[in-house]
């Protein structure tokens, strides 16, 4: 098991959550940059995770950030892919806990519908990001 410092991980999950938040808004307000934003928010969500303790999803989340970059075009495909992965991992992580399983399935069905419908992208980043930045924040300040 990994070994969590309290510390790192509030302070990670406050500003991790802001930051989601706030890069969901972004997505929703400004589609045409939704590539770059999705880059760089998996690479800070990656470095917060990896802060936090979860090193798995940080360095996964980091991958996906850097390969988005660099290769733009492909975004709903790994987006998808990175969403799909990230759910499954919250929902078997769970232990049977329901907010980050329910948190975890959400995640899953975003990651399927992008991968089914890309078009609609935009608005399911969005929001994704606003509801793992609510998630982080409540987590932080003891909501849930």
């Amino acid at each position: 098991m990994f070994a969590i410092s309290l510390p790192s991980f509030a302070v990670s999950g406050l500003i991790g959550g802001i930051i989601a938040i706030l890069f969901g808004i972004l997505i929703l307000i400004f589609p045409r940059i939704l590539n770059y934003l999705v880059g760089i928010a998996l690479i800070l969500f990656g470095i917060f995770s990896i802060l936090g303790g979860s090193l798995l999803i940080g360095i996964l989340s980091l991958i996906f950030g850097i390969v988005v970059m660099i290769f733009p075009r492909i975004l709903n495909y790994l987006l998808g892919a990175y969403l799909i992965i990230v759910g499954l991992i919250s929902i078997f992580a769970s232990g049977f806990a329901l907010v980050p399983l329910i948190t975890g399935i959400i995640i899953l069905v975003l990651g399927i519908i992008v991968m089914i419908f890309p078009a609609i992208i935009n608005i399911l980043i969005g929001i994704a990001f606003i509801i793992q930045g609510v998630v982080a924040i409540g987590h932080y300040f003891g909501w849930f």
